[in-house]
């Protein structure tokens, strides 16, 4: 009697560890694993349980599911949160399972609400309803929280075939295609297999590697130098190490045998702010002949923004997607109690305005300036890049630490590459920095905890993609007509019977 007791509680603790085991998958997809095809059981099963199912304990699974995925997908949230939000353990640790709890009921369980009938049937209609009523709810996160378009199934297109779609629909059309074969893939628990089998072995030749190598134009280059300094954030606010972090800057950038004509510092390495005696001694150290991007906090009035200056015009660019609970406290009224008990600062740090000019580069040439979490906005990017040469992307991936945040960070770069055709340059306080090419390759690179300079020659492209162009709006479009279309097409054969 006892063992049986035993087996039942068993079988009852693996029945849970699926969905958590199913949602933990779809994190394998992503860098720094990148085993690609594992996104496609991990959104089946998730598919199939808000679809193809009436299961008992709904709720409960699909909150598995979602601390498999965005619990360990994301939880460098505690990390970063303890050293950028400057709050201990247990506060980051709430904070997390807040933030998890919202995930939950923004971006998980709204799915929920496109199961319009009892059942779904294997049919080309119901896989195409649900791919594409993932897809909008994948827009919505560009919203959520002020925006939070991380983990987004597309970005595992990078070094695939599935890449190609990417300078034409962007990461939405990889992603729908994505979500065509996962939902082909739940609906085997159904009949009518015929359909999905097709739709699955269709999707899954594009997670075939592919990699293109960009061939530069040398009439139209420009040579630069992306320095790592790779610090400890925290000596900034110490006095005594301010003229170590300066001097370690200079020292990298600045060689007798390599004259960059740019060079590009990390987001807010610098211990003073802009203007201050100490930027315009800065101004000083460098000639006319090369010019200096670099990240830095900036004052106006009252109000405190993360800026990136080109030190040589004095053109300013403010970040304008604020990490949350880093650099401002999502639901104050709910939180900022909690956050004062734990004394934890609760100072917000302004966002920049929307479309803020390129900055300008060696006279004529003009790069698009992203600070950090900036790059993860795929529209913005690519209304900032349309009248741009190239991409510049500054950040501090230290607040990380040694999570996947980093590598998923990079990967994200990667997409934006492809999908505007630009070159992309990235700084960072102490890893990735990368120059990745105008095809989303990865030219050099500095690792995590590396200190160093990257010197790369990088080639200006002018030629704009059918993205750059029209952005996001033709796959979202497309879902939204699609879902409706079917929508009344149902209605329509109800009032027939």
């Amino acid at each position: 009697m006892e063992l049986a007791s035993f087996l039942n509680k068993l079988k009852q603790a693996y029945n849970f560890l699926i969905p958590f085991f199913f949602g933990l998958l779809g994190v394998l997809a992503f860098a720094p694993f990148s085993i690609k095809f594992l996104i496609i059981p991990a959104y089946s099963y998730l598919i199939h349980l808000v679809f193809f199912s009436d299961q008992k304990k709904f709720i409960t699974k699909l909150s598995l599911w979602t601390l498999g995925h965005w619990g360990i997908g994301v939880s460098w949230i505690i990390v970063s949160v303890y050293y950028y939000g400057n709050i201990g353990y247990i506060a980051s640790f709430i904070v997390y399972i807040l933030f998890l709890i919202l995930i939950l009921i923004f971006a998980v369980a709204p799915i929920r609400l496109f199961k319009i009938q009892e059942t779904y049937k294997a049919s080309l209609c119901s896989i195409v309803f649900i791919s594409s009523a993932l897809l909008l709810i994948e827009l919505t996160r560009d919203f959520f929280f002020g925006g939070f378009p991380w983990l987004i199934p597309g970005t595992v297109s990078v070094d695939t075939l599935l890449s190609n779609l990417l300078p034409i629909f962007g990461i939405a059309g990889a992603s729908f295609l994505i979500y065509l074969g996962a939902a082909a893939a739940a609906s085997f628990w159904n009949s009518s297999k015929k359909i999905a089998i097709s739709i699955l072995v269709f999707t899954a030749l594009f997670f075939i590697p592919f990699n293109t190598k960009n061939v530069m134009n040398n009439d139209r280059s420009i040579s630069v130098a992306i320095v790592q300094p790779s610090l400890d954030p925290k000596l900034k606010l110490k006095h005594i190490y301010k003229p170590l972090i300066q001097e370690t800057l200079i020292k990298l950038s600045l060689t007798d045998s390599i004259k960059p004509d740019l060079i590009i510092w990390p987001e807010a390495e610098l211990p003073f702010v802009y203007k201050s005696r100490e930027y315009y001694a800065l101004k000083k150290r460098f000639s006319e002949s090369t010019e200096l991007i670099t990240g830095m906090w900036l004052f106006e009035g009252s109000e405190l923004f993360n800026s990136l200056v080109n030190v040589k015009t004095d053109q300013i660019y403010k970040k304008q997607h604020l990490v949350p609970f880093g650099e401002y406290i999502p639901f104050k009224t709910l939180l900022n109690p909690i956050l004062i008990y734990f004394g934890a600062p609760i100072s917000d740090i302004s966002p920049g305005k929307p479309d803020q000019l390129s900055i300008q580069v060696k006279d004529s040439l003009n790069a698009a300036p992203l600070i950090c979490y900036d790059i993860v906005f795929g529209n913005d990017v690519r209304k900032a890049v349309k009248s741009s040469d190239f991409i510049i992307n500054i950040s501090n991936d230290s607040w990380f630490g040694r999570s996947l945040g980093p590598y998923q960070h990079l990967e994200i770069s990667r997409i934006r590459a492809i999908e505007n055709n630009k070159w992309l340059l990235r700084s960072t306080n102490d890893g990735f920095s990368a120059v990745i090419d105008n095809k989303g390759t990865i030219v050099d690179i500095l690792l995590k905890g590396e200190q160093g300079v990257l010197n790369q020659e990088i080639g200006i492209n002018n030629s704009s993609t059918i993205y750059a162009n029209f952005g996001y709006y033709v796959p979202y479009l497309s879902a939204l007509i699609i879902l409706f279309s079917i929508l009344f097409r149902n209605i329509w054969l109800k009032l027939e019977i």
